[in-house]
């Protein structure tokens, strides 16, 4: 597939930028998130869309700005492999492009001179409309075309409504004159690439691009950005610090979702097309060099290649100031060429992203950035994937023994060997500048310090099971659908990189993200008099899903690894015995079922489950499941302003255990949080009455009480086929 995109402004239209316009850390409190620029009075500049997307627009708030709006395009296809957008945010385009001047704004008629995203919402509309009629044959009225059946109204006042709200949105039935209507009765419309959106107005404009960390919400302040109304209708955003040293830490981590729309586009310079249309709509494509002289010439950071570095509990890199060489030295990176680099502190006015834009004397069409990172000689999982970025890696990742050099152990922290980039290059006079571009990387080489979690510090005892207290999304994160549907998933693509060795020598690196799936349960009870009846529990089941592995298990499913991790809603009817829209929806594929078996623990029977693709165990999914009782009982002994909240998995006795009826080995693990408390200590808590979760091996983990409410299940009467999944 053609990897391309299209130029958000007409050819020639984005005027030279400043300094203060442009987008990256301006100071050390504050963050410019947009990409801003200034069009002369009586100038408009067209605009057009980035990639195919669906389009909310809003007014623009703001003194002056009563004619602007902004617009959202949410990519329903992603432009560039790898990189997730989840929205770029037009900001400053004529109100008159798109509605009346009415007190109830209607989506102005289509002419010649209108531009395709209101010629394709006038024919969408009409095709629906036109020639509508009743069950008595009578024409029914083809309503006004208000601004509303697209999500704008300048009377909602209420800004804290998030996007998510318009993007997942689920239209109500309210009571009017005795009967029932329909309540924000809408649907987003979708435009292709490159069609034309309306115009930038003259003043003030500009530009954000945000990355997809995936489709949910949080019960309560999670410290990450609110992408809401407020948000969306301002003239421009940027991020100013404020509150205690660790409310200014956690509000620095939100920079790392946007990204510079010059790196965006830079990013097309390796690999793929940038198209551009001019005022005509007349198109033309451009790569390689000419995309830099051709179209980011304009740009003040023009030249900045920028480093994003996620470690250790999806933070930044030494967010936990534990990648620091010393207590003396605060260095924690090497910069440079691969020649010579030299030591320096990862961040840029104290936020978490490291710009280079030094020019290079060379010969080739690339600059070399390279770095080193430190890392513990000691620590058996260090691994690296590159997300971003063309080097030397076999599928994005870099393994433990081509980060460490294995002679080089007479101290437990050293820098890594050398890690090398090729980014772009323009020649100016002779040197070499970077053309805008951007690196992400997932690295975790240090372990964390346990010391001060009260007195759980059994992940530095090295058990395999600490591999997994990671992996799943924040036990706090709930779905963005409002629904009466008994199966809610919310999608979070925080990625994950593990590592198996030292414990495993069929599993190696892999990277995940994951999901958070509610759904309602039941269990039959037999009663006394021979009657059955049926009892149902809200269940919540946390996935993690390999999305790029170096594993070598034939039984992956690659098709799964290409599908993208997406909020979803759906009914289970509890009468049906094909659940195949559960696994396709849970898990992207038909091809998956769930097997239990029942094993006694001290006395208890337990139903411990296992997920299959076919007739083999699965290597490409982890699970996590407990009753939403449970959970909610570990989210009430979190203290309030908490942060990050992730599972515990507490190894409470030597795993694996053993069923005391076949003698078969099992898991079975203690459930606590595991957080930052309100200063930013790491900490660790266990609920007064122990939550268990058992399973054959890490990759499906299930309390009692879920098991007994999972009614998608198959019976298995012989164990011997589990005896050796528990490699992971």
């Amino acid at each position: 597939m053609a990897i391309e995109t299209h130029f958000f402004i007409e050819s020639g239209g984005f005027p030279m930028q400043t300094g203060i316009e442009s987008f990256g850390p301006k100071s050390p409190t504050n963050f410019r998130l947009t990409s801003s620029f200034i069009l002369p009075p009586n100038i408009t500049k067209k605009a057009f869309a980035i990639c195919k997307g669906v389009v909310l627009v809003q007014p623009q708030t703001g003194a002056g700005n009563e004619e602007k709006v902004n617009l959202i395009l949410r990519p329903y296809s992603q432009p560039f492999p790898g990189l997730n957008v989840k929205y770029f945010l037009y900001r400053g385009l004529q109100r008159s492009d798109f509605f009346t001047t009415d007190s109830a704004p209607k989506i102005i008629d289509s002419t010649t001179t209108t531009s395709d995203f209101i010629k394709k919402i006038n024919e969408d509309f009409h095709a629906f409309h036109d020639g509508r009629k009743d069950d008595q044959g009578n024409a029914i009225p083809v309503p006004d075309f208000t601004a509303k059946f697209i999500g704008y109204d300048e009377s909602q006042t209420d800004l804290s409504i998030p996007l998510s709200a318009f993007f997942f949105k689920e239209s109500e039935f309210v009571e009017a004159d005795e009967t029932f209507e329909k309540k924000d009765d809408f649907e987003l419309p979708l435009i292709a690439m490159g069609k034309s959106l309306g115009s930038f107005a003259s003043g003030s404009c500009g530009i954000d691009v945000v990355l997809n960390y995936g489709d949910y919400s949080h019960e309560f302040d999670n410290s990450e950005f609110d992408f809401n109304l407020a948000y969306a209708r301002a003239s421009e955003a940027e991020i100013n610090l404020s509150g205690s040293d660790f409310e200014q830490k956690l509000q620095r981590e939100q920079s790392t979702q946007f990204i510079d729309i010059a790196a965006f586009y830079g990013l097309f310079a390796a690999e793929g097309k940038l198209k551009i249309s001019d005022a005509s709509g007349e198109v033309s494509s451009k790569s390689a060099s000419a995309i830099y002289t051709e179209v980011l010439a304009p740009f003040w950071n023009k030249n900045k290649v920028y480093l994003y570095i996620q470690s250790n509990r999806h933070r930044s890199y030494n967010f936990y100031n534990n990648y620091s060489l010393s207590e003396t030295n605060a260095n924690d990176l090497k910069t440079g060429t691969v020649e010579s680099l030299a030591e320096t502190t990862y961040r840029t006015l104290n936020w978490p992203v490291h710009i280079f834009e030094g020019s290079q004397v060379n010969s080739n069409n690339f600059n070399d950035i390279s770095i080193q990172l430190t890392a513990s000689s000691s620590y058996e999982e260090i691994a690296l994937y590159a997300a971003l970025g063309n080097g030397d890696f076999n599928r994005g990742f870099i393994s433990r023994e081509n980060l460490i050099d294995p002679l080089n152990i007479s101290q437990d922290v050293n820098f890594s060997k050398v890690i090398s980039f090729k980014v772009p290059n323009i020649d100016s006079n002779g040197e070499k500048k970077n053309i805008s571009s951007l690196i992400q990387i997932i690295y975790v080489g240090i372990e964390l310090d346990f010391s001060l979690t009260d007195n759980y510090t059994i992940w530095s005892d090295k058990k395999r099971h600490s591999l997994y207290n990671n992996i799943f999304p924040n036990l706090t994160v709930t779905p963005v659908f409002k629904s009466n549907q008994n199966l809610l998933i919310a999608a979070v693509n925080k990625v994950s990189l593990i590592s198996y060795k030292g414990f495993s020598n069929y599993m190696n690196e892999s990277v995940l993200n994951g999901s958070v799936v509610f759904q309602l349960g039941k269990k039959d009870i037999v009663n006394t008099d021979s009657t059955i009846e049926t009892l149902t529990k809200e269940k919540v089941l946390f996935v993690a899903k390999k999305v790029e592995t170096l594993d070598d298990f034939a039984i992956h499913d690659t098709a799964v690894f290409a599908k993208e991790v997406v909020a979803k809603k759906m009914n289970i009817d509890f009468n049906l015995t094909d659940y195949s829209n559960y696994f396709k929806s849970v898990y992207s594929s038909t091809n998956y079922n769930l097997k239990h078996y029942l094993i006694d623990d001290m006395g208890e029977s337990i139903k411990i489950l296992s997920l299959d693709i076919g007739n083999q165990f699965d290597y490409c999914f982890y699970n996590l499941g407990i009753t939403k009782e449970e959970l909610n009982i570990l989210k009430g002994i979190v203290p309030i302003n908490s942060s990050n909240i992730d599972f515990y998995l507490k190894d409470n006795l030597d795993n694996p255990h053993i069923n005391t009826v076949t003698k078969a080995p099992f898991f079975k693990y203690s459930l606590g949080v595991f957080f930052e408390n309100n200063d930013g200590i790491l900490s660790i808590l266990m609920p007064s009455t122990p939550i268990y979760v058992y399973g054959f091996s890490h990759s499906f983990l299930t309390s009692k009480e879920y098991s007994d409410y999972e009614e998608k299940t198959i019976n298995i009467q012989q164990y011997e086929e589990y005896n050796e999944i528990n490699i992971a």
